[in-house]
């Protein structure tokens, strides 16, 4: 049942929207409020999704000048037209055992409580259950009452094909529901492992990498496969934002998506298991988490550089939702209030750190990933590294030229087989294997995947490898776009960059 305004005061109000979300957008240090159309019970009857990814960092998002890279991620550039960006906003914590809840609860996490019911009583489904349908998807928590919520996640959570089916799921849910409902979903995607190729089909789960940590070439490898995979569930979100664009909701949904945390590639530090103060970029990487929320009878989209944190996004929910409640809150309702933070808790066991950076310092990380992989790119362009690069996706010229005293194995040598079609069948989106050489490469020597004369890779690593280095183990993510079932396996090639032009040389096939 709706309560819906009169038609001439709707669009009074619509006119009065639109001017403020243009100068909300304009300045985006400006209020809250100014995204969000209030009118006594012009908010009764409407529905919220929260969205929560997982291990989902805002700086590979971005583009080198801080704006959402619309052309890689369209799906969060589709989002961002129809919401307001919290793009200064914070996590709580580095596991989603104590990110999650603080969320839920509205409360600086404490590192001593258990991500269960019993220690966070007064949460947004026990505040909510008695004024609106709850429909609760949780794979890690457990806050839901028992008597409310029916959901058991099985043993294979964690699988991709579960948590895609999960986010599908809740597409159809959130476009056919009729009645006031929240629906919260925290889908453990782009989370590890990293299976997805960009073109959305599946590859196997890799070995462990032997490298060190500290290796830059296993850190960008490891990127690359978080890029993938990010693209993979950009996709998801924008089939969610069109559906629900495309029902009979989109205008009374309140939408958020949001991310417990984020993580760092940074060499020689954990990707957020264990946190190292004294690597202050690190801190950046792990607590920048992506906060869009889309208000009800939103009109256009608005940039908000608030101090924002995760606790906050349940008192702007039951300030929205207009669910009365006597709790008190950590958190601020964003919808009204533009919180007041010289610095912001983050925690991680036993201990945590003041926080008192703003966007800009997201944007400094993009610079240094951008490094890596070119964060200005389109989707191929992850696959886009080294001085070869440019090659990735063209056809080079066949040789009879052979590099002397070179072999590889692909560790994986049926991986070219089996090869589907269809999203989420099976592709190899990832090629491992040793290289041996008993002379030393060129320093502007590279190493390229080639599939039926077609560059599918690059192998940066491979530049200035001796003897000494035998046997040298590589990763690389491949431009499956290009790949199909009747795909040969890929030969190993190496670009000689020493003169202008490259000079191609064959290793040949794996042994």
């Amino acid at each position: 049942m709706f309560s819906l305004t009169p038609p001439r005061l709707r669009t009074r109000l619509a006119f009065v929207f639109l001017a403020f979300a243009i100068l909300a957008s304009a300045t985006p240090g400006t209020s809250p409020s100014q995204a969000l159309t209030r009118s006594g019970d012009a908010n009764a009857g409407i529905s919220v999704v929260w969205l929560v990814l997982d291990e989902a960092p805002l700086y590979a998002l971005l583009r080198t000048n801080g704006t959402i890279n619309a052309t890689r991620f369209p799906g969060f550039a589709e989002l961002a037209k129809h919401s307001t960006w919290y793009r200064n906003s914070l996590a709580t914590a580095q596991r989603t055992t104590e990110a999650i809840p603080a969320m839920l609860d509205g409360k600086w996490p404490t590192m001593r409580n258990y991500p269960v019911l019993a220690d966070h009583p007064v949460n947004l489904f026990t505040l909510t259950k008695d004024h609106m349908d709850l429909d609760v998807y949780q794979t890690i928590t457990s806050l839901c009452p028992k008597d409310v919520c029916a959901n058991k996640v099985p043993d294979k959570e964690r699988q991709a094909e579960f948590q895609v089916a999960e986010f599908r799921n809740l597409i159809s849910r959130v476009s056919t529901s009729t009645t006031s409902t929240v629906h919260f979903s925290h889908i453990l995607l782009p989370h590890r492992p990293w299976r997805f190729s960009t073109d959305f089909r599946l590859g196997k789960e890799l070995e462990t990498d032997p490298r060190p940590s500290n290796t830059i070439d296993r850190r960008r490898d490891a990127y690359q496969s978080l890029l993938r995979q990010f693209v993979a569930t950009d996709q998801l979100l924008l089939s969610f934002i069109t559906s629900l664009k495309e029902s009979a909701n989109w205008d009374r949904t309140m939408l958020i998506v949001t991310s417990d945390h984020g993580m760092t590639f940074v060499p020689g530090e954990s990707f957020r298991d264990k946190v190292n103060p004294a690597n202050k970029p690190t801190l950046e990487d792990i607590y920048r988490v992506p906060l869009f929320i889309k208000y009800p009878n939103q009109q256009a989209g608005a940039m908000n550089n608030c101090p924002v944190s995760s606790i906050d996004i349940l008192p702007t929910v039951l300030s929205v939702a207009r669910i009365p409640t006597s709790a008190q809150f950590d958190g601020v309702d964003l919808s009204t209030t533009c919180p007041v933070r010289a610095s912001r808790r983050v925690r991680w066991p036993y201990t945590g750190a003041n926080l008192s950076t703003d966007f800009s310092a997201v944007v400094k990380r993009v610079k240094y990933y951008n490094s890596w992989v070119s964060a200005n790119g389109n989707v191929d362009d992850i696959h886009r590294v080294g001085i070869s690069g440019r090659l990735v996706g063209k056809r080079i010229p066949q040789t009879s030229a052979v590099v002397r005293g070179a072999t590889w194995t692909n560790i994986d040598k049926r991986s070219f087989r089996n090869i589907g079609s269809s999203p989420m069948s099976y592709v190899p989106a990832r090629v491992s294997g040793r290289f041996n050489t008993t002379t030393t490469l060129c320093q502007r020597c590279e190493g390229l995947l080639v599939v039926d004369g077609v560059v599918v890779a690059t192998v940066p690593e491979l530049s200035g490898l001796s003897p000494s280095s035998n046997p040298a183990y590589f990763t690389t993510s491949l431009l499956t776009t290009t790949i199909t079932s009747e795909s040969s396996p890929p030969e190993l090639w190496i670009a000689d960059w020493t003169a202008k032009q490259p000079r191609f040389s064959k290793v040949g096939p794996s042994k």
